[in-house]
């Protein structure tokens, strides 16, 4: 028990040279704005608050969630790359992997909260009575899963034992695994969906998985150029160019696999993907998806790490920040395009209000505000751990 206590000792210390105190300023104001949605719902309710209705009954908070929780699942994976795999230039900061995939996992878990409604009496029929043919209900399993490996994860890496070293190892294969799962899964709770025809099918998946990797590699860049004030020492640059790469590549396949999405729901999908393309490419998501997903998420990042040419960290740091923003609009865009056409039409009486063949659906203040309760939480928890704990690279 003393080696334990000792090890434990020495996971405290006070890090004055990282900038973490404006970021935890910030993640207290965003918190209390969040708690003041949080306060909203449970006064008023859901259909009071919330902009969502019977048409697009999938809104910001699912986007949030999916944002939240895919890049865990991208951390998550790279981790288990360093860990589990051996790849040194990941298994160097796989403190800081593990804890952020584990503060988001966790900031993800506060939208999906807010968005159920019910999260207790859920779960208690969860326990009770699960529907194992739902997609939906393995999605929890995953993900909660991985929440629980993500906990033991962070103990055997803090805790230094030859023993822990392996069982760490073992943990974080284990991690990369359900993260895989959970995320593809959570794609497929999309892709079975034969009435929403834009979602069908294997693309989700695939895609949500390739992008999760990519924000991963993305929100590692942006962080340690913060932490190290855009000063990355040189014990890291194969570490950021690993990184950089790794997020090139999966940009690459982002970029094909977009095209022919967009491709199939033009000439070959039912009308109802046509529809949702259509929204994307000159509708009402069009400014989202041209700036948001096409130039924030795909060409800017990817023209700055090749202009990096994995030497540049800045300009790798600031193309994981505008990744980071572009994937936004692109969970977004993805939750809000293949509800946007009518499952009935708008006559008179339907209550179905029909704008140029679609529905119309924007986030109101208080989906905004339960999104600013998951950012705080983020921001909050991790620069607190930096400002107060060991993480420096191995």
């Amino acid at each position: 028990m003393t080696n334990q206590n000792n090890s434990l000792s020495h996971i405290f210390r006070v890090n004055k040279d990282i900038p973490a105190m404006p970021f935890i300023a910030c993640g207290a104001a965003l918190l209390l704005v969040g708690l003041i949605g949080v306060i909203r719902v449970l006064v008023y309710g859901q259909e009071a608050v919330y902009g969502v209705t019977r048409q697009v009954p999938w809104g910001l908070l699912i986007a949030t969630y999916a944002y939240f929780v895919i890049t865990s699942t991208g951390l998550a994976f790279i981790g288990g790359l360093g860990h589990a795999f051996n790849v040194q230039p990941f298994a160097r900061i796989g403190k800081r992997i593990v804890l952020l995939a584990f503060i988001i996992l966790l900031a993800g878990f506060t939208q999906i909260g807010m968005e159920i409604g019910h999260p207790f009496r859920l779960m208690y029929l969860f326990i009770l009575s699960p529907n194992f043919s739902a997609p939906i209900v393995w999605m929890g399993i995953f993900y909660g899963i991985e929440l629980f490996l993500l906990s033991i994860e962070l103990y055997l890496i803090f805790v230094k034992s030859p023993k822990n070293h392996a069982l760490s190892a073992a943990t974080a294969f284990l991690t990369l695994m359900v993260g895989v799962a959970a995320t593809s899964n959570l794609g497929f709770v999309f892709g079975s969906l034969t009435a929403r025809p834009f979602y069908h099918g294997i693309y989700f998946p695939t895609f949500l998985v390739v992008s999760g990797i990519a924000g991963g590699c993305a929100i590692l860049l942006l962080i340690h150029n913060i932490i190290y004030r855009f000063n990355i020492p040189d014990e890291l640059s194969r570490t950021m160019s690993g990184l950089s790469k790794l997020m090139g590549l999966c940009i690459g396949a982002m970029l094909f696999l977009s095209a022919w999405k967009i491709i199939s729901s033009l000439y070959t999908a039912p009308a109802e993907a046509y529809e949702a393309a259509t929204a994307l490419l000159s509708g009402p998501l069009a400014i989202n998806f041209w700036c948001g997903e096409i130039i924030f998420a795909l060409l800017l990042p990817l023209a700055m790490l090749l202009m990096s040419r994995g030497k540049n960290f800045m300009i790798m740091g600031a193309a994981g920040l505008f990744f980071m923003i572009g994937m936004f609009f692109t969970r977004y865009d993805f939750i809000v395009a293949g509800q946007l056409h009518p499952m009935r039409a708008g006559n008179a009486g339907s209550h179905v209000d029909v704008l140029n063949g679609l529905v119309h659906y924007a986030p109101s203040s208080g989906e905004w505000m339960i999104f600013a309760l998951g950012l705080g939480l983020f921001f909050f928890f991790y620069f607190l751990a930096e400002r107060f704990i060991a993480l420096e690279p191995e």
